[in-house]
């Protein structure tokens, strides 16, 4: 019990509100991160704000305005300086870069070195060793059939275009597209791809493929006699677009992997993207560089376009501690995954900038729910099974204390999809599971489970402070009487696993991030997802919640899909189905002279094509 207080007690160390605009402010923060920190409740400003305003008058009101006016008209020009003060650092550039003569505003032939808590341990993005770690390199080497729109959604003008139907989607080249080595990307390319990302393509078809539960819909991929590619839909979505579109889908060439095969792939990856790959050091580096014959320009509507940086090099360095030292240091120019406590000090100096995204990644607890048999104890009944079991396990873990003392203070509570995702049931917000130790213990109690022993699997190094709070989550459980066991595994081995449904105890993962609504049930909630456990024995609402999104996929009607995918998120939830953590706010520290404006509504990381370095 003293051990879950000390995480209550911890809550008053939180970041203010004001510390975090602060922060932001002077650190050039983009909009999305200066809406982030401007949500929620504030500690220091909003009472006082609030007050101020109920007592003075309508006719005070109108006196301020018209002094405020005539100071305006009297001291403009010592306003305008203050307000440039004030003003963010992009709003300022913004301006200063309209007025300023004629020129290069940014460094074109910049180069970045960036450290990161994990790398790909394979680089080949169509391999399910290879889904942890991309934002390091593989996002950007490769790139999709289709561009994407800021909500995740296929955009027009890309690689490729697009015509859907209930039965099928036709797909077509657009002219002078290459592969980073000069080859023209062709019909029969796009066609390799899909084949290969389905485990049809006649060189390989044992590839282990991470794309299963994406290309679910996939029946046949064709070329008819006019050229275009034709993938027929076995279980119509009318989410297949888009599916071709985010999330790092690869576009691979037929030519290079039949003959250099799938290794050639891994260690020298071919294809599409902003980024051409340059050299490999297996857990030390990455380095790559711009394509400057990529397809979209900076011009270009949607994204990606047409990076600004020259060269990026992704280094490995586990450890927080030596990432801030090697950027204080000078060694590097961006340090990913820094907790904000950190961070939000370095940003205050004005020499370092601060990049906040609400990335939307619900971290949850997956629970092998599915499994008939107790994970820890093959033979035995499997206590997750039992619904009280799981609701005890979200009842004992408090959230707030986690996210206020361990992460920023501002991360949303997770649900079966986004809050933000399209068909999110506004009323569930009314029913999460909260904070209830003393149910907990009752509910284990009552279902014969007080002592019950089980081993949880992370992610190491993938995630802000990752270990602090999967530790901080372990104790919670503790103290309710569950038995757990923190097994943190490297990230190649632990999907690759998870992928293949060897992972049959509780394990952490992330909500997809930049994927549409039925994208992330494809991924990882659906009971047939690429990344859950075996989907061996559903109880009767689990079962009707997967029936619910099957439908779902293959309503064209707005209106209809949305209250399917409502209802089907609705049962996801209150069956407990995961121990339900926060959505993850990344906080990165980069040097003054780089910026970031994020394009995506909910980017998975630091979007490198769009990184800019002050010339």
């Amino acid at each position: 019990m003293a051990e879950q207080n000390y995480w209550s007690r911890m809550r008053s160390r939180k970041v203010s509100r004001r510390d975090l605009l602060r922060a932001s402010g002077r650190a050039g923060v983009g909009a999305a991160g200066l809406a982030l920190v401007g949500c929620g409740d504030d500690d220091d400003d909003a009472p006082a704000a609030a007050a101020a305003r109920q007592t003075q008058s309508d006719d005070e009101q109108a006196q301020a305005q018209a002094e405020a006016q005539a100071q305006a008209q009297a001291d403009q020009a010592e306003e305008q300086a203050d307000t440039d003060t004030n003003r963010s650092r992009p709003a300022r550039e913004e301006e200063e870069e309209e007025a300023a003569p004629a020129g290069p505003q940014y460094d074109l032939d910049a180069s970045v070195i960036a450290a990161y808590g994990s790398l790909p341990g394979h680089l080949d993005q169509g391999h399910a060793a290879a889904r942890g770690g991309q934002a390091a390199s593989n996002s950007y080497h490769y790139g999709g059939m289709l561009s994407l729109q800021a909500n995740g959604a296929a955009a027009p003008g890309g690689l490729a275009e697009w015509e859907l139907s209930a039965d099928q989607v036709l797909v077509h080249v657009n002219p002078d597209r290459f592969f980073h080595n000069g080859d023209p990307v062709t019909t029969e390319d796009l066609k390799f791809t899909v084949d290969r990302l389905t485990n049809k393509a006649e060189y390989n078809p044992d590839y282990e493929t991470a794309w299963a539960g994406e290309m679910a819909w996939v029946g046949e991929a064709s070329i008819p006699e006019d050229g275009t590619l034709k993938i027929t839909q076995a279980e119509p979505t009318v989410d297949a677009a888009n599916t071709l579109a985010g999330g790092g889908y690869p576009v691979f060439s037929k030519a290079f992997i039949e003959a250099n095969g799938d290794a050639g792939q891994e260690q020298n990856p071919l294809s599409v993207g902003p980024f051409k790959f340059e050299s490999w050091t297996p857990d030390e580096k990455i380095v790559s560089v711009r394509n400057d014959a990529y397809h979209n320009g900076r011009d270009y509507e949607f994204g990606p376009r047409l990076p600004y940086i020259q060269r990026m090099e992704a280094r490995l360095v586990p450890e927080i501690g030596a990432r801030l030292a090697a950027l204080e240091a000078g060694e590097i120019d961006l340090a990913m995954a820094i907790p904000a406590d950190l961070a939000v000090p370095l940003g205050e100096t004005g020499d370092y900038n601060v990049f906040y995204h609400p990335a939307q990644r619900g971290l949850h607890i997956k629970l092998p729910m599915t499994l008939p048999e107790d994970p820890e104890n093959p033979g035995a009944p499997n206590p997750w099974q039992d619904r009280r079991v799981r609701i005890a396990a979200n009842l004992a873990v408090d959230v707030d204390a986690i996210t206020q003392n361990i992460l920023t203070g501002r991360e949303n509570y997770t649900y079966s999809i986004s809050s933000g995702q399209f068909g999110f049931p506004e009323d569930l917000l009314e029913k999460r599971w909260g904070y209830d130790p003393e149910e907990a213990k009752r509910l284990l109690a009552e279902a014969g489970y007080e002592n019950y022993e089980f081993s949880m699997v992370y992610l190491s190094g993938l995630y802000t402070n990752d270990q602090l709070f999967m530790e901080a989550t372990a104790e919670m459980l503790r103290a309710v009487g569950f038995k757990v066991t923190l097994d943190p595994q490297d990230i190649s081995t632990m999907l690759a696993n998870a992928r293949n449904k060897e992972v049959p105890q509780p394990f952490l993962f992330p909500q997809p991030a930049g994927f549409t609504t039925l994208g992330s049930f494809a991924v990882g909630t659906y009971s047939g997802a690429t990344y859950e456990h075996a989907p061996i024995d559903l109880s009767p609402d689990r079962a009707e919640s997967d029936r619910l999104i099957d439908e779902a996929r293959s309503e064209f009607d707005t209106e209809k899909r949305r209250t399917l995918l409502e209802d089907a998120v609705r049962l996801h939830y209150e069956e407990a189905s995961w121990i339900f953590l926060f959505e993850l706010v990344q906080t990165h520290v980069a040097t003054s002279r780089l910026l970031w404006d994020p394009y995506a509504k909910q980017p998975a990381s630091v979007e490198l094509w769009n990184l800019k370095a002050l010339a």
